[in-house]
């Protein structure tokens, strides 16, 4: 039993058409995963910060002097 356009609007439906709603579901998509991407080259960058300051530390002894 198929119903009226406007009754579906009626009961809560998106009346856009469907390009209209893929569109809009695709733009939220592409915003969540450059929120995603960001915060994780956030990290990333953090944790190779975090090596290379330990490598650097390793490198010129533990105790902090610099080799001779």
């Amino acid at each position: 039993m198929s119903t009226p356009r406007g009754e579906s609007a009626a009961r809560g439906r998106d009346p856009r058409p469907a390009e209209q709603r893929a569109e809009a579901l695709m733009e939220r998509v592409a915003g969540d995963v450059s929120r995603f991407l960001g915060r994780f080259a956030g990290r990333a960058r953090e944790e190779l910060e975090d090596i290379v300051a330990e490598a650097r530390t390793v490198r010129s002894g533990w105790n902090g002097t610099k080799r001779q």
